[in-house]
């Protein structure tokens, strides 16, 4: 006699089955949430990070500019100096030394100023021009072809191939001579070293001097420099925002000629020059003006400047919604990138005695 046994077989129903999976999915469905969750905050912090290093960096290079603007060693003291422009074309944009500070708004700036990329439209525009670097007092009173220095330093090509670096200047580089009471800029025409080395400033191109022979002369004081005057270089940078080869806004700088780009994501930038208006200078600013507003005559009474600099983030889609934002009297885009302006306002040294 045989026994058969029944073996109960044990197992998830369908509806258990369906169960099981409808809170695995919301399980599923949470853990994805707090996953996006996280990663859009993360990316908020990254592009308010980028925003604000961006914002920071761009008003302390542009800061440091201003505050010196018009420097002139120690004649940079004294409200009355005498500052002469030997080159050929001073009035040329590229060229004018003696104006400290001027401002424009792109598609104002004068012909052949050799800015590039082009400035974004309805961007300002400042050009600070001013002695730079540590100076180097001169060795004997000048004559009427040349400043000496004392023998110094030389770099071997430091200029280019052939031609040496002396007291860390080259031919060809603009610079001014200034005592403490007046200054004149001119353009390196030769350099040699005989136990002083000799500065030259022979008439000439590129854009080369108005005049060969000036200074040396008793009968002529504002052409005289003595032991205890300085040679500096001269330095004229213009702040402008353009579209780089990506298609960006970016902050340019362009130093005596040579464009470079500083900062992407600036996309607009917005001046206000503080003017000294009383008859009798006290060298506070009684009114904030745009570049348009300021007379050619009031350029010289600017004591400060107010920048104010749109930025905005790299990536697209870090904010839910579109800031309702306003720059310049303008909204800005409605997309979704992150937007931040900042505002800082800069004296200049010179010009608050």
């Amino acid at each position: 006699m045989s026994i058969r046994y029944k073996h109960k077989h044990a197992g998830f129903s369908l509806i258990e089955l369906m169960i099981s999976m409808l809170l695995g999915l919301i399980l599923l469905a949470g853990v994805m949430q707090m996953f996006i969750s996280s990663k859009n905050t993360y990316g908020t912090q990254q592009a308010l990070s980028r925003v604000q290093e961006t914002g920071r960096l761009a008003l302390e290079f542009m800061s440091r500019d201003i505050r010196m603007a018009g420097y002139l060693g120690c004649a940079s003291r004294a409200s009355n100096i005498k500052v002469d422009n030997m080159l050929k074309t001073p009035g040329d944009f590229k060229y004018d030394f003696a104006t400290a500070v001027v401002g424009y708004v792109a598609g104002g700036l004068p012909a052949g100023n050799g800015i590039a990329p082009a400035p974004v439209a309805d961007t300002d525009i400042v050009v600070l021009r001013n002695a730079s670097g540590a100076g180097i007092q001169i060795a004997q009173t000048n004559d009427a072809a040349n400043i000496y220095l004392p023998a110094g330093p030389v770099e071997a090509n430091g200029c280019k191939t052939g031609v040496d670096r002396i007291d860390g200047f080259c031919p060809q580089d603009f610079v001014v001579v200034a005592d403490c009471v007046k200054a004149r800029f001119f353009q390196i025409t030769s350099l040699s070293s005989t136990g002083v080395v000799s500065v030259g400033h022979a008439a000439g191109s590129l854009p080369g001097n108005a005049t060969t022979s000036w200074g040396g002369s008793a009968a002529l004081p504002n052409d005289t420099y003595e032991v205890g005057a300085e040679l500096l270089s001269a330095t004229n940078t213009t702040y402008f925002i353009a579209t780089n080869p990506l298609g960006r806004s970016s902050l340019y700088q362009n130093i005596n000629g040579i464009n470079q780009e500083l900062l992407e994501g600036v996309e607009g930038m917005s001046i206000l020059y503080g003017v000294d208006t009383t008859a009798d200078p006290d060298f506070i600013p009684d009114v904030y003006q745009k570049a348009a507003d300021v007379t050619t005559a009031n350029w010289s009474r600017v004591v400060s400047i107010r920048i104010s600099l749109l930025v905005a983030s790299l990536d697209d889609n870090v904010l839910q919604e579109s800031q309702a934002l306003k720059f310049n009297d303008k909204d800005v885009p409605k997309d979704k990138r992150l937007r931040q302006i900042f505002t800082t306002t800069v004296g200049i040294r010179s010009r608050l005695i």
